[in-house]
């Protein structure tokens, strides 16, 4: 007996079978914790990175402060410094008014005293038919110890007798006569002061004059040995001697 295929049948062979093996709980389990940690571990890695930009850029927010702080310090010292500035130009214009009026005042004060000086000489004129003769008078002489035993500081006022309109311009040589080694000697007051450079002293007012005008050329110093008498004062203009007077050396005090 044969048997006969029918017309559409199929054998086994034109199917294809694939086999798949069963996963099974425990897989299905580690796969799914997998899947779990995958997810926990994105952002656990964004949230240390994010500290780890942080401790990154602390020393920098840090420095970054202390330049806001440093800047903020050098704003108030700008601003404290143009205040000073201003107040000192305000003090400056203040002080130059000062002057001003200081000169104003001084200038009264001069007028007033040769005015004085005038009246006193006409007074003095009882007794010194020449005390109002015009010319220049020696009106003191100061001798003031200094810290130096061998140093002291002077100073010379004169005045004058005549037209208050003219200006007197005129040379006052000083000298100091004393003993050294039991001999007379007379000393000019360049040896006596070298920062002076001079025997004399250049004269030129209106009304009085306190010389010598600096500080440091108001300083004689004698010479080792040498033991002082007296100093002599002599005015000249044109080799023309106007007056002479002689003071004992005699110190009347400290220096301020």
């Amino acid at each position: 007996m044969r048997w006969s295929k029918r017309a559409g049948s199929h054998s086994f062979r034109d199917h294809h079978v694939t086999l798949q093996p069963r996963e099974s709980r425990m897989q299905r389990r580690w796969r799914r914790g997998m899947v779990i940690l995958l997810l926990i571990s994105i952002p656990v890695s964004a949230w240390q990175g994010w500290e780890a930009a942080m401790r990154h850029q602390q020393p920098l927010e840090l420095e970054r402060q202390a330049l806001i702080e440093s800047q903020a310090q050098l704003a108030r010292e700008l601003e404290d410094t143009r205040q000073r500035y201003h107040q000192m130009e305000v003090d400056l214009l203040v002080a130059r008014d000062s002057v001003q009026e200081g000169q104003q005042i001084i200038h009264e004060l001069e007028a007033q005293l040769f005015k004085q000086q005038q009246s006193l000489a006409q007074y003095q004129g009882v007794l010194a038919p020449n005390a109002m003769a015009p010319g220049l008078r020696i009106q003191a002489f100061e001798l003031q110890a200094t810290d130096a035993d061998d140093t002291f500081r002077y100073k010379v006022m004169v005045s004058r007798v005549g037209d208050e309109g003219d200006t007197l311009q005129a040379k006052l040589a000083i000298s100091v006569a004393g003993k050294r080694d039991g001999k007379a000697e007379t000393l000019p007051l360049s040896e006596l002061s070298p920062a002076l450079g001079s025997d004399s002293l250049d004269l030129n007012f209106r009304y009085f004059q306190v010389v010598p005008a600096r500080s440091e050329q108001a300083l004689i110093t004698l010479p080792e040995g040498f033991e002082p008498a007296q100093v002599t004062l002599v005015a000249t203009r044109d080799d023309d001697t106007l007056v002479e007077q002689v003071f004992d050396w005699t110190v009347t005090g400290a220096a301020p």
